[in-house]
């Protein structure tokens, strides 16, 4: 399935592992996809720079193949950032579990003109983004050849990267982890365009090649994505069962224990709007009348908590997770899922009626 994208980026098929941030995206993940002709994304939010940079040399270790890195470049209005909030149910969550209401402090997480230059100096030629579009990094980017990417959730959004980036990742309501709306606004407004919506109006309307992601789960979905006209399918939540992954065993029961059914998308883990599995966290934050702090103050507020749930039973950790969850029926190695998925796509691209 040589797509003309596939064949920029170095790849022999068109499948792209989405980076997700959290520990869950391995250095052995990443080269275990990218080993076998796809693109391993590595994930570069909430490290340090010392860490990026043991994360890609790690990564570069283990594979002479094409990866790239994932960065989120939230755009923060000053009307989400003067927005009300009411953190106290999470302070008192914080409380029960033996922490203090408050942290002690946040790490010097790598920002973004950073990230992007320790990645060019370690050879890296492909980066994404997701949030919001490139920032002035993105001149230095393009001067060093590297393909630039940016995710978005509308039409709007893909027509405002069009003429900076290289490449437009159209993701779904379906999506797992974080939505990449510019913008989000008030819960109602959220824009969850479906991803059979979604891409071939992407498709339709700029003048890149598109990555479908959303929902995508095995090889069938792979087919679905080209037929739409996108270049390359992007999956997340298939790929947390790798057994390469750093999903914990509480995060892997709840993924094969769970189904389409069981995932809401909510801003209540990190104040930015994010689809995950329902847990008791989740059911707390309605009771109580938790409005989250913005973005990136709540995750901050939440992570010490959530480091430790995922640790116990992830009932109070944001589980985060697409809605294909019945397609990802057990664990296995990273190469036997690439391997699955194109099989799986080349069976059903056989069996397409000729008209």
């Amino acid at each position: 399935m040589p797509t003309p994208l596939a064949r920029r980026l170095g790849l022999t098929v068109p499948i792209v592992q989405a980076p997700m941030a959290g520990g869950w995206t391995t250095p052995e993940l990443v080269a275990a996809v990218s080993d076998v002709g796809g693109l391993g994304m590595l994930a570069g939010a909430r490290i340090t720079a010392d860490q990026l940079r043991e994360l890609i040399r790690a990564t570069r270790r283990l594979t002479s193949r094409p990866f790239g890195l994932n960065l989120q470049v939230p755009i923060i209005s000053p009307e989400e950032a003067a927005r009300p909030a009411n953190p106290e149910p999470l302070r008192r969550l914080r409380e029960e579990h033996g922490l203090a209401s408050e942290p002690a402090g946040t790490p010097a997480w790598v920002g973004p003109d950073e990230a992007v230059a320790i990645a060019l100096a370690e050879g890296i030629r492909i980066l994404s983004v997701v949030m919001g579009p490139p920032g002035s990094w993105l001149a230095k980017a393009r001067d060093a050849g590297a393909v630039v990417m940016a995710t978005v959730t509308t039409v709007a959004e893909a027509l405002e990267v069009e003429g900076g980036v290289d490449v437009v990742i159209a993701q779904g309501g379906e999506a797992g982890g974080h939505r990449s709306t510019f913008r989000p606004g008030a819960p109602d407004h959220w824009p969850l365009i479906g991803t059979m919506a979604l891409v071939p109006q992407v498709v339709d309307a700029v003048k890149l090649p598109v990555i479908a992601s959303g929902g995508i789960m095995d090889g069938r979905g792979v087919i679905a994505a080209l037929a739409l006209g996108a270049e390359a399918a992007q999956l997340g939540t298939r790929f947390l069962l790798a057994r390469e992954s750093g999903a914990t065993p509480a995060y892997r029961r709840r993924l094969l224990d769970a189904d389409e059914t069981d995932t809401a998308v909510t801003d209540a883990y990190t104040g930015r709007p994010a689809r995950g599995i329902r847990n008791r966290f989740l059911d707390r934050m309605a009771e109580q009348g938790g409005t989250p702090l913005p973005w990136p103050r709540q995750g901050a507020l939440g992570a010490e908590l959530y480091r430790a749930s995922f640790a116990e039973d992830g009932e109070w950790a944001p589980l985060l997770a697409g809605q294909g969850l019945r397609l990802a029926a057990r664990e296995q190695a990273a190469a036997e899922i690439m391997r699955e998925l194109t099989a799986t796509a080349r069976e059903v691209r056989e069996r397409l009626p000729r008209w």
